[in-house]
Order: structure tokens, then sequence, then C-alpha cells
């Protein structure tokens, strides 16, 4: 997993913030490219040159920057979050001090498209598709909704965060009867982790699943059977 190519650099040095790039490669495939911190006070900042980014982005799409945090939290800081917006790039980072990490998605960032991507932890999951299509598609930005889109690992913890976020933010359909645009919750797997999707209208949803690319899929019996909540934006009451 890429995130443990994370974790090694950041502990190979955790007096200074180590920094480099997430990088999806044209077979799908995702790797980790350390960077060389260039900025003048390593210890507080990182900074990366602009000859590096244009360098990986050449046959590669950059889809995050990564830093460490050696003497602080996994939390952004004000330039962390000030960059990232300037760049429209998502910055994922990792506490030396916690070991815990935290992916910031800059309102700024443009989807490039909803369908054919592959799984990635974090960057291309159920909840970043959500946050994708309401932008693309509805022009409305949720980014905020969650802070930070490096979801727990334990599915009860993760079910309790997404159905608080969708509690306070849309409304729910206690009918559950579908229009276009509608968030999805289903239930699946064995411990019945939640997995959101958006009805896209006549009889299909589009969702991001593990191990397969996003995509639009007809919502049949099986489907409909995993349902366990609708909500709908106030903007589509």
């Amino acid at each position: 997993m890429f995130e443990r190519e994370v974790i090694v650099h950041s502990e190979s040095n955790p007096e200074e913030e180590v920094c480099g790039f997430i990088l999806l490669h044209k077979d799908l495939s995702v790797s980790v490219e350390p960077a060389i911190n260039e900025h003048s006070a390593p210890r507080d900042c990182f900074a990366i040159s602009p000859r590096s980014f244009v360098r990986h982005s050449m046959d590669k799409t950059i889809i995050g920057v990564y830093h460490s945090h050696p003497r602080s939290n996994e939390r952004p800081s004000a330039p962390d979050m000030a960059m990232s917006e300037e760049m429209g790039i998502p910055y994922l980072i990792y506490s030396v001090i916690t070991k815990k990490f935290f992916l910031y998605y800059p309102e700024s960032y443009e989807p490039e498209k909803l369908t054919g991507k592959p799984y990635i932890k974090g960057f291309f999951e159920c909840t970043c598709l959500l946050k994708d299509y309401f932008k693309k598609e509805l022009n409305i930005n949720i980014s905020k909704w969650n802070e930070n889109y490096w979801l727990p690992q334990e599915d009860k913890d993760a079910n309790k965060l997404l159905i608080n976020i969708l509690n306070k933010n849309l409304n729910k359909i206690e009918d559950k009867k579908l229009q276009k645009h509608d968030v999805i919750v289903f239930k699946v797997g064995r411990n019945d982790r939640c997995h959101v999707g958006v009805y896209c209208g006549d009889d299909y949803f589009i969702h991001q699943a593990d191990k397969i690319l996003s995509r639009k899929e007809l919502l049949d019996h099986r489907w409909q059977a995993k349902i366990k909540e609708v909500y709908r934006h106030s903007s589509l009451v």
C-alpha cells in the first residue's frame, strides 16, 4: 500500500518535514515519489520546486502531495491549506508524533472525470466520488462537509462519520423514492460497512467501489436490497 511508503519516508527523517508526490500512472497503478524539501526551514515547513511538479506530471497524474509533521499532529496548518488551495491538489499529511494521516481536499480541486477511476484509498473512494459528482454535475462544492478524507479504518467509525455528515447536510428521504442526484447509502460486505453512490436516473447509479473502476451501474434488485438510506440536497427538494 502506498501509505506504507509515506510512513517509511517520514520516519526515516523524524527531525524534518519530508515530502513527495502520490502519482497515478497510465496503467492505473499508484506510486510514491519522494522529493527534496527545498525549504530553508525544513524542521517546520516544506517546499517542492516547480521543476519537480513539471517533471512528474509529464507522463503521470499527480493525485496528491504528501508531507510529514515531525513536531505536531496530522492536521494541516494554515500554510498547508493555503498552498493546497492555490494548487488545487490534495495534501496528505502524516504525523510522526501521532502516527496518523490527514487528507485535506481543497475546495479548488477540479475533478477531471467521474467514471473510469481506480479505487485509491483516500483519494478515489465512494465519498470522494460523491464530492466530485456534486461539483461536476451540480456545481455544488461539498468538499468541507468532511474535514479529513482519510477515513477511519474501523467499519463502525466510518459508518458513523458518513451518516453524521449526510444527516447534517442533506435531507433524509423517508420513503426512499429516488429522483435524479439523490445520494444512496448502501450496506455492503460482511460487516455492513456503508457505501455511498448517487442516483443518475433511468435506474442507474454511479459509485466508486473497492477493487473496481468508478462506474455507472444498474440499480437492480441486488443493489436495491442493500439500500439503507436515501438523501437529497435542499436545492433539489
